[in-house]
């Protein structure tokens, strides 16, 4: 049955609430009227022991203020009609059973509406979450269930009501929600000092650099809402005005979606390991043909040895057969794990065109670390074989003394076989151990690994004088790895290596940049990466570093180095310190601000000739899978946290092309580009992924990003002023803050830091963080979306990325789907 309630407010308005009288439900304003089928409205309280919601009819009644009868009546109907099975069984799964008869704690609200206590989140590393907004409280407010809040028991009911609300509301009454989140006084209107009081519980003085730019991000915030100090303006806003701001701009208006619950239909990847394989092993066939061809020539190698032992050779026993397959297999796999780290090597295969497309060079590394198991394995075979054969063999001498003397005669030189069998067993033994990235990762046991794995001298001298054929199978490696480690002594030659610091900036708490002056005959491809050794703070290490400039500067080089373990915690230290003393002799302290709009500032320190700090020698440069990413159509960079920096070489060099093809009217001054050497460039599009914990790490290559979404534009400008048909970006910038949640997951949660950061980017179009054009985006990126966009665009892709094993895996999963083309490039 139908009924109207009639309300005489003080302005003597009649309001209309349309109900439905429900069986053993009252209508009275003290209980709610939102009705849920019967098996839903149970409370285990007494109803005047816990509060319900109460009547929407003020929501009803601003509404009919606003809009028309048709829009008034679709929002009653909504509030008013029941939830539907199918929707009841959704919000069942969503909050993993039946909660209609059960109590909850404001805590428990929360939890059960993914809403977190505090919007905090964001900076719960710098600040008490006690300070923060709760946003929950808001929402109780804004449906009338302040007295729950006070009593802290809200009905599960009612949480279904407003989980559905929140849900599957029109966008008219998601706005009315914001706006009753914003109206703290509940008069209806939205006063300057609200805005102010929202914008300050939400976004703390640590949120930004300084207290100038937090006060800018408000007044920017008070501007686009039309409540500046300007007497002009006026300084409330009622619903009508509200939703009409929220319209006019699309970004805005997106905000309103997050006024929902959190989406939870991500489904796991249901692929079976065995399709998986076969994707990848179908996407990449030059990989799966070198590992059949590794293991041919295994197969082989033991097959010769059965037949050579057991057909041709007599008194062989199983176990001596066993040990030699053992014996050949460390010969084949020593010689191919030297050939896989000669980086000289490796560095021409990735420079040729040709060679690279059929060689998977990009995975040498990894090759390397599993030929170094296998034959590691195989020196067990051997060793225990021989082991084996001596115990069930002896003859005229002991076990012990046949594994630890010359007894056995064997070996070519002085039978010494056994006693160096021993020693190589056992140096064998300590660089397997200490090459496992579980021990060498540790802090402080790098310089364990590689004075450990230096031992391969000795093993291979060892191994000279243990088989007499040993010699025949490493000759050519060994040869070529000599050679290489001979030309890189010219890491010692001013002109090639030995150089010095123009420059060390502390870019944050973490992360430095070395600005190194150029040698005068060091040459580099992008993407590249060199060795590093600065003798005065640690002498005689020498660690890897991806160069992050552009070969197309001639006067440095830069690289940015993560503080981490021993080595770059001390580099990082010792310059931190420096920079405390201003006054000292070896150099003078400057204060580099990059953006005076955005005030990201860090510190620097610039040398002299003479000072000690500034001696540096560089070793390389060495190849990665980057050097070619100009060979493709269509590229995909991702970068995990400092993992971005292979990639900035990229872009600087793209920015250098634009520049180049850059020609300007001496006339009227017009920015034009050189169409014929743009049409011609290989590389189409590069799709630039940064994902990063914290903003404030987007500061780091800042300058870079902006200054080519500066040159982008004109160039974008003239391409379309030519007559050509519409030309989309060359870079497209693609930011990823994951220290909160994506809007999908988190919804209500990220709802005051949208709401400030898509203000800031209508007002300013820029991002409220890092200035530029491109905004960052939340959470995860949704690579399954990407990729599908990708696909839709462009008939070949190749993505590279550079970050952890876990986000390389998901990365390759998507690939292998998409049938683009992966490449993983380690940390360097």
């Amino acid at each position: 049955m139908l009924t109207q309630t009639i309300q005489i407010k003080n302005n003597d308005e009649p309001e209309i609430a349309v109900t439905k009288d429900l069986p053993h439900q009252s209508t009275c304003a003290s209980h709610s009227i939102l009705p849920i089928k019967k098996k839903n409205i149970v409370s285990p309280l007494p109803p005047t022991d816990v509060p319900k919601i109460s009547s929407f009819t003020e929501i009803i009644d601003q509404l009919s203020h606003t809009f028309s009868e048709i829009i008034v009546q679709q929002c009653t109907t909504f509030l008013n009609d029941p939830i539907s099975e199918e929707d009841q069984q959704y919000l069942r799964k969503y909050f993993g059973n039946d909660i209609s008869t059960q109590t909850f704690t404001f805590t428990g609200f929360c939890d059960r509406l993914k809403i977190t206590t505090t919007i905090g989140i964001f900076f719960r590393f710098y600040i008490p979450l006690t300070q923060f907004f709760h946003i929950g409280r808001r929402i109780l407010v804004a449906f009338k269930l302040k007295k729950s809040f006070t009593q802290g028991a809200i009905l599960g009911s009612d949480i279904i009501r407003i989980a559905y609300i929140l849900w599957k509301s029109p966008m008219t009454i998601k706005g009315l929600i914001l706006f009753k989140l914003l109206d703290f006084n509940e008069d209806n209107e939205i006063s300057t000092d609200e805005i102010h009081l929202f914008y300050k519980e939400n976004f703390l003085e640590s949120t930004f650099s300084n207290d100038k730019r937090y006060d800018e991000v408000g007044e920017i915030l008070l501007e686009g809402f039309s409540l500046n100090n300007d007497d002009s303006q006026e300084q409330v806003l009622n619903f009508d005005k509200f939703y009409q701001i929220l319209e006019k701009n699309p970004r805005l208006f997106k905000c309103l979606d997050l006024i929902s619950i959190s989406n939870r239909n991500n489904e796991d990847d249901k692929t079976s390991w065995y399709e998986r394989y076969w994707i990848y092993m179908k996407n990449n066939k030059s990989y799966t043909v070198i590992l059949l061809l590794y293991i041919l020539i295994t197969m082989s190698l033991i097959t010769y040895v059965i037949i050579q032992r057991a057909v041709f050779m007599e008194n062989n026993t199983v176990w001596q057969i066993f040990a030699r397959i053992g014996g050949i297999l460390i010969n084949f796999n020593f010689a191919l794990a030297i050939t896989l780290m000669l980086k000289q090597t490796m560095t021409i295969i990735r420079r040729t065109y040709y060679l690279r497309l059929y060689i998977p060079v990009d995975s040498h590394i990894d090759a390397h670390r599993v030929v170094g198991t296998v034959l590691f394995i195989s020196s067990m075979m051997h060793t225990g074989g021989h082991t084996i054969h001596f115990a069930t063999h002896t003859q005229d001498w002991s076990f012990l003394k046949s594994i630890f003397t010359t007894a056995a005669q064997l070996g070519w030189v002085a039978d010494s076989a056994t006693i160096t069998g021993d020693i190589l067993f056992i140096i064998l033994i300590v660089m397997f151990i200490c090459s496992l990235q579980c021990i060498r990762q540790r802090p402080g046991f790098y310089k364990l690994y590689n004075y450990t794995h230096s031992l391969f001298w000795i093993l291979f001298l060892l191994l000279i004088v243990h088989s007499r054929d040993f010699w025949k199978w490493t000759l050519v490696p060994m040869t070529l790895y000599i050679l290489e480690k001979i030309y890189l002594l010219k890491r010692y030659l001013p002109t090639y290596g030995r150089t010095r610091l123009i420059s060390a900036r502390i870019e944050d708490k973490n992360v430095l940049t070395l600005i190194i002056e150029r040698p005068k005959n060091f040459n580099f491809h992008t993407g590249e990466y060199i060795n590093i050794c600065l003798p005065n703070i640690i002498n005689n290490e020498w660690h890897p570093f991806t160069i992050s400039s552009s070969p197309e500067r001639s006067d440095v080089l830069r690289v940015t180095i993560m503080k981490k373990y021993n080595w770059t915690k001390k580099v990082y230290e010792h310059f931190k310190t420096k920079l405390t003393h201003s006054g000292d002799d070896d150099g003078h302290l400057t204060e580099v601000i990059t953006n005076t709009t955005n005030v990201i500032s860090s510190n620097e320190i610039t040398f002299t000739k003479d000072d000690k700090d500034a001696f540096i020698c560089v070793e390389g440069p060495f190849s990665t899978c980057t050097s070619y990413i100009f060979d493709c159509e269509h590229v995909v960079l991702i970068g995990a946290g400092i993992g971005i920096t292979p990639y900035i070489s990229a872009l600087e060099t793209l920015v250098h092309q634009l520049r180049e093809q850059r020609c300007i009217c001496s006339h009227c001054n017009a920015v034009n580009y050189m169409q014929p050497s743009s049409q011609i460039r290989q590389l189409k599009k590069v799709d630039f992924i940064w994902v990063s914990r914290g903003v404030e790490n987007f500061s780091w290559f800042r300058k870079i990003l902006d200054e080519f979404e500066v040159e982008q534009e004109p160039y974008l400008n003239s391409l379309n002023s030519s007559g050509n048909q519409q030309q989309s970006k060359y870079l497209d910038i693609h930011l990823y803050n994951t220290l909160l949640p994506r809007n999908e997951e988190a919804t209500l949660a990220n709802l005051p830091y949208n709401l400030v950061a898509s203000m800031y980017e209508v007002v300013k179009d820029r991002d409220m963080h890092t200035q530029l054009r491109t905004p960052i985006h939340l959470g995860r990126p949704q690579w399954d979306s990407l990729f599908t966009k990708f696909k839709s665009k462009h008939l070949s892709t190749n993505v590279f990325f550079t970050g952890n094993a876990n986000m390389s895996d998901v990365i390759k999963r998507c690939c292998d789907k998409y049938q683009f083309s992966f490449q993983h490039e380690p940390y360097f």
